[in-house]
C-alpha cells in the first residue's frame, strides 16, 4: 500500500484495500508573489517584506542669508516636482483602469457567469492569459477546456447538465490515482449527454522533470482538444495510465514519440500527434498554469489550492471527505454519481440525466 505524503495538515480517509489510498492533498500553494523552489510537488510562495528607510537629519542648520538666496528655486522646484508626481498618479490612475478593464473583459467562449463577475484569479495574470495570441480556440477566457457530447467549447455544454471542473498535473500521482477511479465513467457519461467536464491543464510539476514533461502533455492535450475533440476524454486519461504516468520522485524520461503513440493509441490521428513536438500551444500552457493557482473558486475551505481539485457546478467538491465516505478512494466513482445523484444503473444511458442539474450542489454523500 502505498502511503500519500502528507501535506498540510489534512486529514486521511479510511482506506480499506491495499490500492486504497487517500484523496490528493494540496500540491500548490498561490497566497504570495514570490515562489521558492518547490519540493515533493509543492509550489510554496513567500512575501518579501517592503523596507522603508528613514530620512537623515541635517547636520548643521543653515544661515538666514543662505536660505533666503535658495527660496525662490526651491520653490520652483515643489512646484515642478508637484506637476510631475500629478501627472504620474494620472498615468498611473489610467493604466489600472484600462488595466482592469481589460483582465475583465471575457473571451467569446466566457459564459455569462463569468461576463458579470470577471475573473475569480489574479487580475494581472487572468490579462496575462487573454494577451496570449496563439492559444486553442475552444478554450474559455480561464484556460478551461470543456467537453461534452456535443463537442469541446463553453458553447457546446449540454444546458441541463451539471458541469464538472478538474484541476490536474500530469505529472501529479494523487490526479492519476484519482482519474484511474473515475475516469471510465466520466467518459461514458460525457458521451450519454448527461454531465459536462471541464479540464484545467496545469504545469508546475515541470520542476520534477527533466525535460518539462507537464507542459508537453498539456500542449498535447490541448492540440487534441483543438483539432480532434472527440478523443480529447479518452486521451486525458490515458495519460494517467498506470503503466504510463512517470513517478513524480524519480522521473524517467518520456519521449514525444512515446507520447504520441499514446495519443494514436486512443484514436488520434498519427499526423496531429506527430506535431505535439512543435510546442504550439506552450506559451498558453504556462499562463494557464499561472492564473489558474490563483483562481478563490477553486480553492478548499482553509482557502489552499491543490491538484487534483474537483468542482461540481462551480462549487469544489471535497474529495477527502468522499472518499472516506466510501470506504476509500477506490470507491470515488461510487461518491460523485451520488453527489451527482445518478444512480449507477443509469450512467451511459441518454435521457437520465442528473437531478442536481446544471446549476444545483452537489448532494451530500453518506
Amino acid at each position: 500500500m502505498t502511503k500519500p505524503l502528507e501535506q498540510n495538515g489534512h486529514e486521511e480517509p479510511d482506506q480499506t484495500g491495499d490500492d486504497a489510498v487517500n484523496a490528493a492533498e494540496p500540491a500548490v500553494s498561490a497566497t504570495a508573489t514570490d515562489t521558492v523552489k518547490p519540493a515533493e510537488g509543492r509550489i510554496a510562495t513567500v512575501e518579501k517584506p517592503v523596507e522603508t528607510g528613514q530620512p537623515q537629519e541635517r547636520g548643521s542648520e543653515e544661515s538666514a542669508p543662505a536660505q533666503l538666496s535658495r527660496r525662490v528655486p526651491l520653490i520652483l522646484v515643489a512646484v515642478a516636482l508637484v506637476l510631475v508626481l500629478a501627472a504620474g498618479i494620472y498615468m498611473l490612475w489610467a493604466d489600472h483602469s484600462a488595466g482592469g478593464q481589460s483582465a475583465q473583459k471575457p473571451s467569446s467562449g466566457a459564459s455569462a457567469a463569468q461576463i458579470s463577475q470577471g475573473p475569480s484569479g489574479d487580475a494581472k495574470a487572468y490579462k496575462a492569459l487573454q494577451e496570449v495570441t496563439v492559444k486553442p480556440s475552444v478554450a474559455d477566457d480561464q484556460g478551461g477546456l470543456t467537453v461534452s457530447s456535443k463537442g469541446v467549447g463553453n458553447k457546446k455544454k449540454v444546458a441541463d447538465a451539471p458541469t464538472i471542473e478538474i484541476f490536474m498535473d500530469p505529472m501529479c500521482p494523487w490526479c492519476g490515482k484519482v482519474g484511474r477511479v473515475i475516469d471510465p465513467q466520466l467518459q461514458r457519461m460525457i458521451s450519454a449527454g448527461q454531465i459536462n467536464v471541464t479540464y484545467n491543464f496545469l504545469n508546475f510539476l515541470d520542476s520534477a522533470s527533466s525535460d518539462q514533461y507537464s507542459s508537453r502533455v498539456d500542449n498535447a492535450l490541448a492540440m487534441v482538444a483543438q483539432e480532434d475533440p472527440d478523443h480529447l476524454p479518452a486521451f486525458a486519461a490515458a495519460v494517467f495510465a498506470a503503466d504510463f504516468q512517470p513517478n513524480e520522485s524519480s522521473y524517467q524520461a518520456v519521449s514525444d514519440a512515446r507520447l504520441a503513440d499514446k495519443a494514436v493509441g486512443v484514436g488520434v490521428p498519427r499526423a496531429l500527434a506527430d506535431r505535439f513536438a512543435q510546442g504550439t500551444y506552450r506559451p498558453w500552457v504556462d499562463k494557464v498554469n499561472a492564473y489558474a493557482i490563483t483562481r478563490k473558486d477553486a480553492k478548499d475551505a482553509k482557502g489552499e489550492f491543490s491538484t487534483p481539485t474537483i468542482m461540481i457546478n462551480g462549487r469544489v467538491w471535497d474529495l477527502t471527505a468522499a472518499a472516506k465516505s466510501q470506504g476509500g478512494l477506490e470507491h470515488l466513482d461510487r461518491a460523485l454519481l451520488k453527489a451527482l445523484g445518478l444512480k449507477s444503473q443509469d450512467v451511459g444511458h441518454q435521457g437520465k440525466m442528473p437531478s442536481i442539474g446544471a446549476q444545483g450542489k452537489a448532494l451530500a454523500v453518506k
